[in-house]
């Protein structure tokens, strides 16, 4: 091998250079460890790393301290650290809506309202697209510049009074996109000081979509969290209304139309739920009446029940809940608020605002803390006349209030007492002060152009995560050890080299990982272990070309020559690995969450594992070599195994071809009839991972959940199947799935609470339930809205059909044979449908997650790359034989070519049975059904390769010659 020093110093430099990129992560890891021995509790904990961080570890010419290595350290995935994932949706309805000129029209509206619907079908068309779509359908004549739409004087400077719809339409998408791309910016900014460490926030589908990816691995307050994300912190200041006739006119409005009941008798008219208010706000509710005023306020005759003069108010909840004392009610302040001139807008806008700090109050007896404001020159000068006009008078002797007004709700209140100049104010409401800071920290990055809402979202509790750590590194331990030891005992001292060249495969694989700031999950752990079989398969196919050559009668060093040659086994490594690498590359762009990770790693994995085979065990034979030494690519117990095997293939092919569409038509009527189990990527809702202390029965917690998920009269079972141990369950509902906000999920969170108490301990609280960091209780969560499980489903179908198009090209090119190609598809596609019918055939039988979900669409594609991989050996075989024995029939060829891979067919399939069976076993209870798919796949792709690919090869041929 020419280079072969060249390689050495190569292999040497990068092999430190990964080394030195995974020290980060053990050095954190050893410091943070000394934390955890030194502290008591977790609080001390954090001080005592804080005062061990400073220390710099000194290697000579790698000097670096904690904060240094933190930040290098490799980055794990939600299922492995735990924390949050969520995909925000920026409405950009509300960006359509706040473009028109008049709001409420009623033809705009419709045609919003369409779009909505259609976009739960459509998710992959931009909204604005489907908008123009709908609005077109309805509009008539009128011009998308008419005043009464875009053509309003704010939009004058792009609008035009005879501009065309074409040139609307442009200047719409432009202004969408441009306050989508501020709304990125705003999140960005948020969680750059929310303080995570390597958090991701990225958009998502094309130009103009409104969806923001963001995930932030370790952090356990995902409700603190959430608000952060969803508030689109719209600061204003209003005069607080303390009006007699605007309170009556409120308690005299019927409600018997909403069909409400308090008590168990219907809700007659508002003043029934009205209480005397408390403070200047217009009046109290009682907090769980608030239903019953939200739907007054929100019906669209509202105002028109309202007298003239009160229909200009702004009514507005208060921030949090008021508590009455002990065992009384927790009541809600409602506040009648009055803009500039008595119209409908606020007296200064937060965009006067220009810093804010979240701090304790150092002026107050209490010492409570507030969020403190400093507005710009204009908004001061605002302020002060606003301040002066409404300080104390003959008329209001206490002076009239303020209401500091944040996404319409009040925070706080407060009388003015005196004209306030320098354009200082406070916000207080009895917050704690992580509120006050997580406050400051959203009105300092700025607001959002548009509402947001959580359409998916996936917590993880950090307890969970350590588990899946623990299950994977011993399923890691076990497959890579089995590895080494039948490598050596099959191979002998070339085993021993093969086993060194995975070892360093294992070492670039990771030291890229860390370098290129990839994300490990449970996938790509088992992406790296399925790369590592990827590196065996080279190794092996390279091994047994080797020993065919002596059988042959070459020396042993012509052997080595040739079988490393293009000629040798380098052609179908080659194609082999380039097939894999389409699939993962695939993966890639259409996967999400750890998908992406899997395919990541496989991707590194497949270049790593092709330089270490072809490489760095050639160098270690042709260097033994070349000192004279023999090198023993077998043992006394392997030397015969699978040798001189001569197997009449085509003799049976009408039993195989039997055999294959039984299978698959069995597979087609399970799937056609029973179905699937699908995940809630492809159908959406909420699922709950939880924990209890005991063994419990999966259809009487059901039961017990249907009796608190009741929706309009009906219930609502969910499924519940046992996850991972028989104290545990995971817990899939279709409940309020279309209704998003962190009301709505702790709604259901205190249903699933009060749905499970009786299985739970006595006293763990609703409070200790959620908690993140509880061993009992809620362990993980996720939800997923209906546009993103249609866009899931899209992607996978298109995943999974790109990759067989690719493959059927790919071969075409490289075989210059149609019969190869059609043959290799159609053992692919025949793979892919028993392995979907297992699947819709086993569901609700076997005790682990059998749904269909993206991790199960990552197994189908590396099934459909393991399987390929199988028949391209083969097919390569054929190639080459068919090259050197012209006189010979097709028939003879494929038999011969078939027994020649016999060996490494059998060789690889078995150890990949076992490693895959060794992860099934041991790996975490997330990759059970990812890890089945697979042995499903090695078992149903190894009898595709032999008894499907290559008759259906000799058959599309024309009286056993090959047809060019």
């Amino acid at each position: 091998m020419r280079g072969r020093r060249l390689i050495a110093v190569f292999a040497i430099i990068f092999g430190l250079l990964c080394i030195r990129q995974l020290s980060f992560t053990w050095y954190t890891a050893k410091v943070e460890k000394e934390a955890k021995a030194i502290a008591k509790n977790p609080a001390q904990e954090q001080l005592v790393l804080d005062s061990l961080a400073n220390d710099t570890l000194k290697l000579g010419l790698v000097n670096y301290n904690y904060h240094d290595a933190k930040n290098k350290e490799i980055n794990l995935g939600l299922d492995l650290k735990g924390g949050i994932n969520v995909i925000l949706q920026v409405s950009e309805r509300d960006l359509l809506v706040n473009l028109a000129g008049n709001k409420e029209n009623p033809m705009l509206l419709t045609a919003l309202d369409n779009t909505d619907r259609q976009q739960k079908t459509q998710g992959n068309v931009p909204y604005v697209d489907l908008f123009f779509q709908e609005f077109d359908k309805i509009r008539g004549g009128t011009k998308y510049a008419s005043p009464d739409l875009f053509g309003t004087k704010a939009n004058s400077a792009h609008v035009s009074y005879n501009a065309s719809d074409e040139q609307v339409k442009a200047f719409i998408k432009k202004d969408i996109e441009t306050k989508v791309a501020t709304a990125y910016q705003v999140i960005s900014s948020r969680i750059d000081q929310f303080g995570v460490v390597e958090p991701v926030v990225q958009r998502l589908g094309s130009e103009g979509d409104g969806r923001i990816l963001v995930e932030l691995p370790g952090v356990s307050d995902t409700d603190r969290v959430k608000k952060l994300l969803q508030s689109t912190a719209k600061l204003e200041f209003w005069q607080v209304v303390e009006d007699q006739q605007a309170i009556m006119a409120l308690a005299g409005i019927g409600t018997a139309k909403y069909n409400i009941s308090r008590d168990g008798r219907i809700v007659s008219n508002l003043g029934e739920v009205l209480m005397p208010r408390m403070s200047n706000a217009l009046t109290v509710v009682n907090l769980k009446d608030t239903a019953v005023v939200n739907r007054v306020l929100q019906d669209k005759e509202f105002k028109t029940l309202l007298p003239a003069n009160v229909r200009n108010y702004k009514f507005a909840w208060a921030s949090k809940p008021l508590d009455t004392g002990v065992g009384g009610p927790k009541v809600l302040e409602l506040f009648a608020l009055k803009g500039k001139n008595g119209q409908n807008e606020p007296l200064i806008g937060g965009d006067k605002v220009v810093s804010a700090s979240g701090e304790r109050n150092a002026g107050s007896v209490t010492n409570e803390p507030v969020v403190s404001m400093q507005m710009n020159q204009e908004g001061a000068q605002e302020w002060a006349r606003i301040t002066d006009e409404l300080k104390p008078n003959q008329q209001f002797p206490r002076g009239q209030a303020v209401a500091i007004v944040l996404d319409n709700m009040v925070y706080s209140a407060p009388s003015i007492r005196g004209q306030i100049t320098g354009g200082n104010s406070q916000i207080t409401g009895n917050f704690t002060l992580e509120e006050a800071k997580d406050l400051a920290n959203i009105l300092q990055a700025g607001s959002l152009p548009a509402s947001s809402k959580i359409v998916s979202a996936e917590v993880v509790g950090p307890s969970l995560g350590q588990e899946a750590i623990n299950s994977s590194l011993i399923a890691f331990a076990v497959a890579f050890s089995l590895v080494l030891v039948w490598m050596i005992f099959y191979y002998s001292r070339a085993g021993l080299y093969a086993n060194v060249a995975l070892i360093v495969n294992l070492l670039f694989l990771m030291g890229m990982l860390v370098s290129l700031r990839a994300t490990l999950s449970l996938p790509g752990i088992a992406g790296i272990i399925l790369t590592l079989v990827t590196g065996m398969d080279a190794n092996i196919i390279i091994y047994e070309r080797v020993k065919e050559e002596l059988r042959k009668g070459r020396s042993l060093r012509q052997a080595v020559d040739f079988a490393y040659s293009w000629k040798g086994a380098f052609s179908a490594i080659f194609d082999a690995n380039t097939t894999s690498l389409i699939t993962a590359i695939i993966l890639f762009i259409f996967g999400k969450g750890p998908v992406v990770g899997f395919a990541t790693t496989f991707i590194i994995g497949i270049f790593t594992s092709t330089f270490t085979a072809l490489f760095i065990t050639r160098y270690f034979v042709e260097s033994r070599l070349e000192k004279g030494k023999s090198v023993a690519f077998f043992t006394p117990f392997t030397a015969h195994w699978l040798q001189n095997i001569r197997v009449d293939l085509l003799k049976t092919k009408k039993i195989s071809y039997a055999v294959s569409i039984l299978l698959t038509i069995s597979a087609l009527v399970s799937i056609f009839t029973q179905g699937f189990d699908l995940g809630i990527e492809f159908k959406g809702g909420r699922t709950y991972t939880v924990r209890f202390d005991k063994t419990v029965d999966p259809t009487k917690i059901a039961e017990s959940l249907g009796n608190v998920f009741v929706l309009d009269g009906e219930k609502m079972i969910p499924q519940v199947k046992t996850y991972g141990g028989n104290n545990q369950v995971k817990i899939t509902t279709a409940y309020k799935a279309d209704e998003d906000g962190t009301e709505i999920d702790n709604e259901i969170k205190d249903k699933l609470y009060n749905g499970l108490q009786s299985y739970l301990p006595a006293n763990l609280s609703v409070k200790d339930f959620s908690e993140d960091n509880a061993s009992i209780g809620l362990m993980s969560s996720a939800k997923v809205g209906p546009t993103i499980a249609d866009d899931t489903t899209r992607a996978s179908i298109l995943a999974v059909s790109l990759a067989l198009v690719a493959i059927f090209v790919y071969l075409i090119i490289q075989f210059k044979r149609w019969q190869f190609s059609a043959a290799t598809i159609l053992a692919l596609a025949h793979d892919v449908i028993i392995v979907l019918g297992v699947f819709s055939l086993l569901k609700g039988v076997l005790p682990f997650n059998m749904e269909i979900d993206q991790a199960f669409i990552a197994a189908i594609l590396t099934v459909i790359g393991y399987s390929m991989n199988d028949s391209i050996i083969i097919l390569d075989r054929i190639r080459e034989n068919l090259s050197v024995e012209k006189n010979r029939n097709l028939y003879d060829i494929i038999n011969i070519s078939t027994s020649e891979t016999l060996s490494r067919t059998i060789n690889t399939s078995l150890s990949t049975f076992l490693i895959v069976l060794i992860i099934f076993i041991f790996g975490g209870e997330s990759i059970k059904g990812f890890m089945f798919a697979k042995l499903i796949g090695v078992v149903i792709g190894t009898f595709s390769s032999i008894f499907v690919a290559s008759p259906l090869v000799y058959d599309f041929t024309k009286k056993g010659k090959m047809n060019k």
